[in-house]
């Protein structure tokens, strides 16, 4: 392949049998001289009765509205099927989620989109084959040899349990960081990023991610519901819900 395709999708939603790609962003770069030689950034809207969810929204920021005047994905699948013609696929995450995403959007109208024949490099699963995210790994990018080096054996618990305070040691020591806040046994809420703003949001449920406080805004039923004996949270959960609202 002459060239590399590195791009990005945006949906209604993780689900890709029922979700749909509501965004299409795309380089192509010339291997030979590293130099983009084409670019797509196509706004696609769902066909059907469709909803952004407001998790979706807060990562992509694209409302329906937005989407009413332009082509359906059919109407521009061509185009993009074409954007890939003699390239291999750089992308961040996309193994799981993005080329899984468009080739089923593909299969939707009628096309086959194989990565099967074709190198598909991915940035996020390198980098995290490089640094790693296990307790060995973190390990040793804090004391600079292996868990074994240093006389314990990963994944036997008290050896855990020493390295866990010795990474926990040097993390202090290089930027220092408060406890977690706990907001009820259950963990259904959590102290998490939202709209620019670290604030209280639930873990689970259809406002997963969402904090407390916009919930309160755009449906207050829910968190009467949260608090009412017919829920399953826990007392320690609904109280803070209560104190809160």
């Amino acid at each position: 392949m002459n060239n590399f395709v590195i791009f990005d999708l945006e949906t209604t939603g993780l689900d890709r049998e029922k979700d749909q790609i509501i965004q299409f962003a795309g380089i192509k770069i010339n291997k030979a001289t590293n130099k983009i030689i084409d670019q797509k950034n196509i706004y696609i809207q769902p066909i059907g009765d469709y909803h952004i969810p407001y998790q979706s929204f807060f990562k992509h920021r694209i409302t329906a509205k937005m989407l009413n005047d332009k082509p359906h994905f059919k109407d521009v699948a061509k185009e993009i099927f074409e954007f890939f013609a003699d390239s291999d696929i750089i992308t961040y995450n996309g193994t799981s989620f993005d080329i899984p995403f468009l080739v089923n959007e593909f299969k939707k109208c009628g096309m086959t989109f194989s990565v099967l024949n074709i190198d598909c490099y991915d940035a996020f699963l390198e980098e995290k084959r490089r640094n790693g995210n296990t307790l060995e790994d973190t390990y040793r990018r804090y004391k600079g040899k292996s868990m074994e080096e240093a006389g314990l054996t990963a994944h036997d618990a008290l050896s855990d349990v020493k390295a866990t305070y010795s990474v926990f040691v040097a993390q202090q020591r290089n930027n220092s960081y408060n406890p977690e806040q706990i907001f009820g046994e259950d963990n259904v809420i959590s102290m998490q990023e939202f709209n620019n703003e670290l604030c209280p949001c639930f873990n689970v449920g259809k406002y997963k991610n969402l904090s407390i406080g916009f919930v309160q805004t755009i449906d207050k039923n829910y968190l009467n519901w949260a608090i009412s004996d017919n829920c399953n949270f826990s007392k320690s959960t609904k109280n803070f819900i209560k104190k809160y609202i």
